[in-house]
């Protein structure tokens, strides 16, 4: 009977043996199979979940290909997105793929952290994925503003702030008249408020709805009317001669001026979109084109004659020196130099020697009787009011003028000079026919009075030239002081 028991005993640990044992190599064989199992999850860079970004299904991509995925879909969505904004019936777009930003990090961090973790865990989540059924997670991640979004650049760029129906004052200017065209008010952005709404627009998504662009109104500025005067002001110039085209007539200028003040006036009392026609002063010349086509050169204003004697050398000097005179035109305000056309009388330019009067005696030189075409000039200049501004007279007398009435010249030094003072051009007009010097002074008589020379004599051999001046009965008006002369006895 015990033997019985103990042999039912011995079998019974012999099938708990086996159970253990079977229990063990089943426990052994699951065990491989999960080590396998993380193994082979763990070389699976790929995301495991259902999760999709933004509609990018994310299941089998890396990290950086969901990531890349995700980004071009907003690339996608953005590239041409844009918010309108509409100022007076005109339409501007600005672009919010520069202004906006997306940051997808947390959402790809979130779905690849499934699995891969810590190695032996990623079996178990795998598994665990598995007997869930691998429910789809959808998330949205929307963009956000740049923080450093340079909206105002935006929004110039869209070219708004160019837009003015502003339209502004603009003139023109006629020989007689200021033609003002006054502007019209209109509308130009308003650029702080507008940077608020488009920025309200990044901040919410909204780029469905147009933004209707704030606006300010402006009127045309009035213009600076002093400095249009200023512009205008002319003096009135007198019409003259080009020496350096032929001395053609240059035309006369009219004067213009504008009052500033009645320009102001009329232009408040305009309406907007009118002109308004201001007139000018306008002031003639007192020499116009046609004055001085008409009295160019029209009057013999003085005239001289000298004899001329002595030798064929003196003569030809002479000659020589009219020639260099003959023709020169003063423009009013312009001074004649006798030496200044002349020049020095020197042998290369064919001048013989001659006699001349040097410290106090009769001598030789080069260029010697020049003298008597400077001295003639003089003598018919007398007969004018043309300004002697330089005259010396001789160291001794002369014979081919009276006293007092000549005028000596040497290089370069003493000089004889005059000044055409009167409003319009006067022309020199000198001859020598081998035995007489003729000076004509033609320009335009500008006075009525005659003019005589005098010569009072103070002393042996000293002089006091004048001008008298007298009116068309004869009488005398005024008397003019030319200068003195003191000469010496011809030794």
């Amino acid at each position: 009977m015990w033997e019985e028991i103990d042999m039912h005993e011995e079998e019974n640990g012999r099938k708990k043996r086996r159970l253990l044992i079977l229990i063990l190599i089943i426990a052994g064989a699951l065990f491989a199979a999960y080590i396998v199992l993380c193994q082979i999850v763990v070389q699976n860079d790929a995301i495991w979940g259902n999760t999709t970004v933004n509609g990018v299904a994310l299941k089998g991509l890396t990290y950086e290909e969901a990531r890349e995925a995700v980004l071009q879909k907003y690339d996608e969505d953005y590239a041409d997105a844009a918010i309108t904004i509409r100022l007076d019936g005109n339409e501007y777009k600005i672009p919010v793929y520069q202004l906006l930003e997306i940051d997808v990090t947390d959402e790809i961090d979130k779905a690849y952290e499934l699995g891969h973790g810590s190695w032996f865990a990623s079996g178990a989540e795998w598994i665990g994925m598995q007997l869930s059924g691998g429910a789809t997670e959808n998330v949205e991640v929307e963009p956000t503003l740049k923080e450093d979004a340079d909206i105002a650049k935006a929004i110039a760029d869209s070219g708004i702030l160019e837009y003015k129906s502003l339209v502004d004052t603009t003139w023109d200017v006629t020989e007689t008249s200021l033609i003002i065209h006054k502007g019209v008010s209109g509308q130009t952005a308003n650029q702080e408020q507008l940077t608020a709404l488009v920025t309200e627009a990044l901040n919410n998504l909204n780029f469905s709805e147009p933004i209707d662009c704030p606006y300010n109104t402006e009127t045309p500025a009035a213009p600076d009317f002093q400095a249009i005067a200023d512009s205008i002001y002319k003096e009135p110039a007198n019409a003259t001669l080009d020496p350096a085209n032929g001395y053609a007539i240059v035309p006369g200028v009219l004067g213009t001026a504008l009052d500033p003040q009645a320009a102001a006036s009329a232009y408040e009392a305009a309406a907007e979109g009118t002109d308004v026609e201001v007139p000018l002063t306008v002031t003639e010349p007192d020499i116009t084109s046609a004055d001085m086509e008409a009295n160019l050169f029209a009057d013999r204003l003085g005239t001289y004659q000298s004899t001329v004697t002595g030798t064929n050398d003196k003569r030809t000097n002479i000659r020589l020196a009219s020639e260099a005179v003959n023709g020169v035109i003063l423009m009013p305000g312009e001074e004649f130099s006798y030496n200044g056309h002349v020049g020095n009388t020197t042998e290369d330019k064919g001048y013989k020697t001659a006699a001349v009067y040097k410290n106090g005696k009769v001598e030789y030189e080069t260029g010697g009787g020049v003298c008597q075409v400077s001295s003639t000039i003089f003598a018919a200049i007398l007969y004018t009011d043309l300004e002697v501004t330089q005259r010396q007279c001789h160291s001794m007398v002369v014979t081919y003028v009276p006293y007092g009435m000549d005028a000596t010249v040497y290089w370069d030094q003493p000089d004889f000079r005059f000044v055409n003072n009167h409003a319009y051009p006067v022309r020199l007009d000198v001859s020598f026919d081998g035995s007489d010097i003729y000076v004509e002074i033609w320009g335009t008589q500008e006075s009525d009075l005659t003019v005589e020379p005098r010569v009072e004599q103070t002393g042996t051999l000293t002089f006091t030239t004048y001008r008298d001046y007298y009116d068309a009965g004869g009488n005398l008006v005024d008397s003019e002081y030319i200068g003195g002369s003191k000469y010496k006895p011809v030794s």
